[in-house]
């Protein structure tokens, strides 16, 4: 700013810090708030309905200026990072009581988006920030989500697609760019309106961070870890030494699904968005702690494709649902782990509470027996040794109080006998309170003036307060020295009350300041185990997902999946897992699936609504439960371990990308045939219902011809057009599937069964008429339909328009009212009563 040399010197400050953090709102402490000035002001004041004030800053028009309370600061900036700003936070770093002029400040930490470390954002959810370096042919993607610590990388090929589904897969709320990073992508990343963009151009590695590189040698990887770290070293203002080494991740050793298959199946988040409205992820979660919720999502996002790592699993559930005794001690125990990832990273910060100290004590008190009770499971040998760092916990064990308070800074974090000093402070703290009520009794007494008290605030310290009404009693000789006037009393010291306030008060700051050294010094001791820690996490939210699993398959009666080497499917009477649970009064229709060795697709036909989408999404997520080492809703199965899932349920326009719903059907269709082997499975629902009928029956067959020609892969292929069974009927390799309905007069019932053949009609009318439709459009439409069926091959029937016309909604009305009663069972009163509504409907 031209004028910044008129303004007071902390005002030029200020300037100097927007300066060099342009696109952060500064949070510049001054005394008990934080205030924001200028743009930020007005900013702030918008996003957080904060009044917007002026202040003196030298010039002769006052500056914008807005703040918040500092113990407060944790919700608006919260607020702000949820909206895509950052936060710069200015703090004092040097004693107010030691500066000469102006007291020293610098930005503390720069909270973004990515690296919100708030202890109150949702404990099971992960909130990762990545690093993107694009060497022309691909992107190496580097993720790291703070508040775990956990660092992971991946190779992905350069498009629109795949980077989509990295970035909205792992809930990416920040990426780190270098200044050339290609502009078509940037501009994606800017429409999805969820992601901020930071910039960084340096990537070289410090020496500090090279151990989490974990011996990976290849240099995109390097790059884009280098870019990354330096901009959290340049934000975070500290070394970041609670992230974990960084584990490469390659999407082709696990079952792979794209971000919009994961999202039709409804694995993390329901597509209604509803709390009621479950996800695979919320059903199975019986998890006890939050960090064996967020392991357990994390295997539902990847599914195992090795055999031998399944059967692990399996073995492990099957341990302790045989075992109702041991599964109900688990539980009992489970209940007492902490976050213990999300406390490495807060004692790392030095942000760790006395509250997050004593959990990880009842953490490490429980830890032996979980594995004590665990030992027994055969497939987990590598958890009988564990260390569960008993000599952590033997350390800090005792040091702190039952019911600490929530900062260090409130006192009284440490129990008697931790440390001398602090034990002596306490005691001059409260002999001298012991002595201030003795004085206030000798004064009354003294001067006899029984309403005589001893009080203390922080401006003054301590005084003796007389009313106005008793002044007169206090005589020269009793050595007052009047210190404050108030409206109806005086305010007075004595010099052995200002002695001993000086004693009082010492030792009440020493003791607070001790409290923080100490404290500080537990987190160090703490810190020395956090690798330790790390593992003890991993091994613990492992228990808990098998516990999880367990009590799943207990729970519902689940049996455990067999998988063999070839292609055959056969699920007996499998069930929707979630589903079946929501159906609390009526029992679930379970259904099965055969698939032989050689055969390739199933094309399902019946009417909507009678279960077929129900029946394609039931086999995938009991496919995605078995790979991940759950026990499945069902009789018997028995399942090929398949490498790839491609879905294409429900009908949704990309609107935001201008796309039809034809288009992102055919996408999604031509995703899965590029890419689909013999060992995946595709799901596809009505493809082709987006164009014309003939259109759509001429791609939709293209597409079964080219799956059982080329591909191979197991297909579940639902239908409306009636036409394409005929490929069940000429092909060995692909069966016809149907849906039960049974039929009555025009009145149909679902009977959610799949039997084998084709539906021998479609049923559309009927279930138009469940909906309600108006009785002469659905005679109308009887009618056309029976002159289309007529006309078979002998030419083309064109029937005559027909006037129809509109039902009048009032009678309509009326009729469905006198369906409703029984006349029989109405007394004379109520029929009359009736009859009343009826008129007083027909004269409205």
């Amino acid at each position: 700013m031209a004028e910044k040399n008129k303004f007071t010197p902390m005002m030029q400050h200020y300037l100097q810090i927007k300066q060099e953090n342009p696109d952060a709102i500064i949070f510049y402490r001054l005394g008990d708030f934080y205030e924001m000035f200028f743009e930020d002001a007005k900013t702030a004041s918008l996003e957080l309905d904060l009044v917007l004030t002026g202040r003196s800053a030298g010039v002769e028009e006052k500056v914008p200026m807005c703040g918040v309370p500092h113990h407060a600061a944790n919700v608006y900036i919260q607020r702000l990072i949820q909206k895509g700003y950052k936060v710069a936070i200015v703090e004092q770093v040097e004693d107010p009581a030691l500066a000469k002029g102006l007291v020293q400040r610098e930005v503390i930490r720069i909270v973004t988006p990515g690296t919100i470390m708030d202890e109150n954002a949702d404990e099971k959810n992960t909130n990762y920030i990545a690093s993107l370096y694009d060497y022309q042919y691909g992107i190496c993607v580097v993720l790291c989500e703070m508040t775990t610590g956990e660092m992971k990388a991946q190779l992905i090929d350069k498009s629109v697609i795949a980077l989509q589904k990295v970035l909205l897969q792992n809930n990416v709320r920040e990426i780190v760019v270098e200044h050339s990073f290609d502009k078509r992508l940037r501009k994606m990343i800017e429409e999805l309106e969820t992601i901020t963009i930071s910039a960084m151009n340096h990537d070289t590695v410090k020496e500090t961070y090279q151990r989490l590189l974990n011996g990976i040698s290849d240099q995109r990887v390097h790059h884009a870890f280098g870019l990354l770290m330096n901009y959290l070293d340049e934000t975070q203002k500290r070394t970041m030494t609670h992230l974990q080494p960084v584990e490469m991740i390659y999407e082709q050793e696990f079952l792979q699904m794209d971000y919009a298959t994961k999202q039709n199946l409804e694995l993390t988040a329901s597509l209604r968005g509803s709390g009621k409205q479950m996800s695979l992820w919320s059903f199975m979660d019986h998890c006890m702690s939050a960090m064996g919720s967020r392991l357990l999502k994390k295997w539902i996002e990847y599914p195992l494709i090795q055999a031998a790592e399944i059967k692990k699993r399996q073995d492990a559930v099957a341990y302790l649902s045989d075992d109702f005794m041991i599964r109900d001690e688990l539980k009992e125990h489970l209940r007492y782990v902490y976050d213990l990832e999300r406390l490495g990273a807060r004692v790392a910060y030095g942000s760790a509470s006395p509250r997050d100290v004593l959990r990880l004590i009842r953490t490490l008190e429980h830890a032996p027996v979980i594995f004590d009770l665990f030992k027994g499971c055969p497939s987990y040998p590598e958890y009988r040794t564990i260390d569960t760092c008993m000599t952590l916990h033997d350390l800090i064990d005792g040091a702190i109080v039952e019911e600490p308070p929530l900062t260090v800074k409130d006192g009284g974090v440490f129990v008697d006998g931790y440390n001398e000093r602090l034990d002596e402070l306490r005691r001059i703290s409260r002999d001298g309170k012991s002595w201030i009520l003795e004085l206030e009794a000798r004064e009354r007494e003294r001067t006899g003036v029984k309403s005589l008290k001893i009080g203390y605030n922080r401006v003054f310290g301590y005084y003796i307060e007389v009313r106005k009404g008793n002044l007169e009693a206090i005589k020269p000789e009793f050595g007052y020295v009047r210190k404050q006037t108030l409206a109806n009393a005086e305010r007075f010291i004595t010099e052995e009350l200002k002695e001993q306030e000086d004693t009082i008060l010492h030792a009440q700051e020493e003791k607070l300041r001790l409290e923080a050294e100490l404290f500080t010094d537990l987190l160090n001791q703490i810190k020395v185990y956090l690798p330790k820690l790390h593992d003890l996490a991993n091994a613990l939210a492992t228990i808990d997902v098998l516990y999880s699993l367990a009590q799943l398959a207990g729970e519902n009666g689940y049996v455990r999946p067999q998988f063999h080497e070839g292609h055959r499917i056969e699920i007996i009477e499998g069930r929707h897992p979630i589903l079946e649970s929501m159906m609390k009064t009526k029992r679930y229709v379970s259904n099965d699936l055969k698939m032989e060795e050689e055969q390739t697709v199933s094309i399902i036909t019946g009417p909507n609504m009678g279960g077929k989408s129900t029946f394609m999404r039931q086999n995938a997520l009991l496919v995605i439960m078995a790979q991940i080492g759950s026990f499945v809703p069902a009789r018997s199965a028995l399942l090929p371990v398949f490498d790839q899932i491609f879905t294409r349920i429900g009908a949704s326009d990309d609107i935001l990308s201008g796309k039809s719903t034809f288009m992102v059907e055919m996408m999604e269709a031509n995703h899965a045939l590029q890419h689909a082997t013999e060992h995946s499975l595709i799901l596809f629902d009505e493809i082709g219902r987006g164009t014309s009928t003939y259109d759509g029956m001429a791609l939709a067959q293209a597409m079964i011809e080219y799956i059982d020609a080329n591909i191979h892969a197991k297909t579940l292929f639902s239908t409306h057009y009636h036409e394409l069974t005929q490929l069940g009927e000429e092909n060995e390799t692909i069966r016809n599937l149907h849906v039960e309905v049974h039929e009555e007069k025009d009145e149909v019932t679902f009977l959610y069964r799949m039997l084998d053949g084709k539906a021998d009609k479609s049923y559309g009318i009927n279930v138009a008429r469940l909906a309600k439709l108006p009785e002469i459009v659905l005679q109308r439409a009887r009618q056309l339909l029976e002159g289309w069926e007529l006309q078979g091959d002998g030419g083309i029937y064109q029937p005559q328009m027909m006037v129809v016309e509109k039902e009048d909604p009032q009678m309509r009305e009326i009729a469905d009212m006198i369906d409703m009663v029984d006349i029989n069972t109405m007394t004379p009163m109520e029929a009359m009563s009736f009859l009343y509504e009826l008129k007083k409907k027909r004269s409205a």
